[in-house]
């Protein structure tokens, strides 16, 4: 199912950018000779007209072949030839595509507005702590809890998601930070912490790691180490091997870690403290040990609301939603390009089929909201300046409006192989860390190499 969500959710986009260089194309009567949803080998297609349609056996891209697309080629002259066209009309041929992944956000998001989503019920309140977790960028600085985050370096934060925002995207940054204790205002200095799974940045004092978060068992699984121990609905786990446990979160994690060794967990059931001992159990799917008890989201009382807009609200939080997106996205760029993110930060196509599926599990609204994020992603990223990307063509195009001829084959070739090296690179090296974070890949090349 993870990967049947990733190629609808890929297939969708692809499809999308694809049509957008298509239409314009033939609205401006230049031929389109193929349009492909995926790379490589044709799996099947059909031709109608002047165009072959297709389905190709690599589902990561798609392309559209236009008539005279190569200057050189053999009837490149011709009226509908697309080298033959003047530049404005080559380049809304080009921009068509990102545009159109843009478009389909701006259609979306209000819909999902709409349709409803569940949100936590404090990202709307004003960033007061609620709790400190141990170890944490937030004890290390004395935070406490009632205090009130004003301000980080400089830029206030009237609510929890733009705070929130605002911390995942500056991890390993040292930030100066102003906080509200009773009549006071205090001055902390704090280095924001990095989370080794996501690699967004935390404080500690994020209010999901306690707002509904408790350690309390909704639901037994079948057939799980938890229901052969004992285990019950209700049952509220206190701690693991004589450590505290803080939240659910926290449980989960220690779990986790413990490599399937016994176990013993101390619980509180009715008033009364019991210790239950088990083994954990490895799953195949999600790539831990659990002991099979969940945790109901619809069972954690006010702490999440689902919130639905009319028609006219729906546009404007949409339209809000998409520039916030937009500009994430742009700030990730800027972090990449100035050295101050990592890319070990991105994800790549295992990542993107993890969380597509995820958030098509959550729900319709979930998943169409993942698509517009990917889209908008897709649109922003396929602008850039940068050879083999769209906004790499528009860039030519600059150029030659004002050197008033096109830019060399030579140059426009060389310039376009770097390109492409570069972006294979990175695309292998963001593959490698997913598949690194996934099996942790170097572990097991370390245990094979003692082998021998």
């Amino acid at each position: 199912m993870t990967i049947l969500y990733f190629v609808v959710a890929l297939g969708v986009l692809v499809f999308i950018h694809e049509f957008g260089h298509f239409i314009a194309a033939k609205k401006q009567g230049i031929g389109v000779e193929k349009f492909s949803i995926g790379f490589g080998p044709k799996l099947f297609g059909w031709t109608r007209g002047e165009t072959t349609y297709m389905v190709s056996l690599l589902p990561f891209g798609g392309y559209v072949k236009l008539h005279g697309e190569d200057p050189e080629e053999e009837g490149a002259k011709g009226k509908d030839s697309y080298s033959a066209r003047p530049i404005w009309q080559r380049s809304l041929v080009v921009f068509a595509g990102p545009a159109m992944n843009l478009v389909l956000a701006l259609v979306l998001m209000p819909i999902i507005f709409m349709l409803g989503r569940y949100e936590p019920v404090f990202l709307d309140q004003k960033p007061v702590v609620v709790g400190v977790r141990k170890d944490s960028p937030a004890e290390k600085i004395s935070l406490k809890k009632g205090d009130q985050i004003l301000s980080v370096e400089g830029k206030t934060f009237e609510k929890w998601k733009d705070l929130l925002d605002y911390i995942i995207l500056h991890a390993d940054q040292s930030v100066e930070m102003k906080v509200g204790r009773g009549e006071e205002i205090l001055t902390k200095k704090v280095v924001i912490g990095k989370s080794l799974e996501t690699h967004a940045g935390f404080l500690g004092v994020e209010p999901g790691y306690f707002i509904g978060n408790e350690p309390i068992v909704d639901e037994v699984s079948p057939d799980s180490p938890a229901q052969a121990s004992g285990f019950k609905s209700g049952d509220e786990i206190l701690q693991i091997d004589s450590v505290p446990v803080e939240s659910w979160t926290d449980m989960s994690d220690k779990v986790s870690a413990s490599g399937g060794k016994k176990l013993a967990l101390t619980v509180r059931r009715s008033g009364k403290i019991l210790t239950i001992f088990l083994v954990p159990r490895y799953d195949e799917g999600m790539k831990k040990w659990l002991i099979g008890v969940k945790k109901d989201t619809e069972k954690r009382g006010n702490t999440f609301i689902k919130k639905k807009y009319g028609f006219g609200e729906a546009i404007v939080h949409g339209t809000q939603e998409n520039l916030k997106l937009a500009g994430l996205t742009l700030s990730v760029l800027g972090r990449l390009v100035t050295a101050n993110l990592s890319y070990k930060a991105l994800g790549g196509p295992i990542r993107i089929a993890q969380a597509s599926a995820m958030a098509a599990r959550s729900g319709l609204s979930d998943f169409l909201y993942f698509l517009c994020f990917l889209s908008i992603q897709l649109g922003v990223l396929n602008l850039l300046p940068f050879p083999v990307l769209d906004g790499g063509h528009l860039l030519f195009f600059g150029i030659e409006t004002i050197q008033k001829k096109p830019v060399s084959a030579k140059v426009r070739g060389w310039a376009e192989q770097v390109g492409f090296v570069l972006l294979i690179t990175l695309m292998v090296l963001v593959t490698l860390n997913d598949v690194q974070n996934l099996w942790n890949i170097s572990q097991l090349l370390e245990k094979f190499r003692h082998i021998f």
